[in-house]
């Protein structure tokens, strides 16, 4: 079951232990008529996962027509069992705009979207990933390129936060946009969060397994040191994992920075 961060009443973050439900909700739409782009709808969709509290955390995208009709029937070329029972709006040659027409969509939406995390397999696809963060991840590599890393920061934490309600903690997704976010976040002199997302990858990473993540673990621990001497934190005992995985046989010395790694990560393509 995936869980969500909250901070308690100490500011540290901790993960919600009740069984929490996941929900999508178009909350608005808006028309959006600009000189390059035809004139369509934008719908806002917040992702919430209530628990024992309510979400303190809500994701958000704002997505078109579309961007939905394109994941329903990439979904149903891959998926044509899983999505033998769901009904997709059709498209409209009037009405658009319609107060109507936007009710149903949105309504039709938020049932495609709860069906597609259901399934494990419609949950795990690249079609979904791809809809839920792919934009999202795009604009967010482009202003870290552009070294506007403040930009960046709130793109990724925003995607970090929808992946961690719909996946599990250490799920590879979810941990590599969870990498991205300290990477960023660390080289944004103005931000206030690093430490608190290091501390929660450093936690994650004492039960991760799966080899393509480890490629991060070095690097992350790496960053660490860094900061918490920044922070007058004790870094000894990152120091001696660093020496404890180096002589395992794990490459220490001359690493990637975490942030150079996550760039060269395929799937935080341009």
């Amino acid at each position: 079951m995936a869980q969500d961060v909250v901070t308690n009443s100490n500011g540290v973050d901790e993960e919600v232990c009740a069984y929490p439900v996941l929900k999508f909700e178009v909350v608005s739409a808006r028309t959006v008529d600009l000189e390059n782009e035809k004139k369509h709808v934008a719908y806002t969709v917040m992702v919430r996962k209530d628990g024992a509290v309510q979400d303190p955390h809500p994701a958000v995208i704002e997505r078109r027509y579309t961007d939905f009709l394109e994941l329903y029937e990439s979904l149903k070329r891959e998926f044509p069992t899983l999505m033998n029972n769901v009904t997709f709006p059709k498209k409209v040659i009037l009405g658009n705009f319609a107060p109507g027409v936007i009710s149903e969509r949105s309504a039709g939406f938020e049932g495609l979207l709860e069906h597609a995390v259901r399934e494990q397999k419609l949950r795990e696809s690249s079609s979904l990933t791809e809809f839920l963060q792919g934009r999202e991840q795009r604009e967010a590599r482009r202003w870290m390129e552009a070294q506007r890393y403040d930009q960046a920061v709130p793109l990724l934490e925003n995607s970090f936060r929808l992946l961690n309600k719909i996946h599990t903690d250490r799920h590879p997704a979810v941990m590599l946009a969870l990498c991205q976010l300290v990477a960023c976040s660390h080289a944004d002199p103005t931000s206030a969060t690093p430490e608190r997302f290091a501390d929660l990858a450093l936690h994650r990473f004492e039960a991760v397994s799966d080899v393509d993540l480890l490629q991060f673990y070095v690097p992350l621990l790496q960053l660490c040191v860094r900061l918490w001497w920044t922070l007058g934190r004790d870094k000894r005992p990152l120091e001696a994992r660093l020496n404890d995985l180096k002589r395992r046989g794990h490459k220490v010395d001359g690493c990637l920075s975490l942030l150079e790694a996550v760039m060269t990560k395929d799937n935080f393509s341009s």
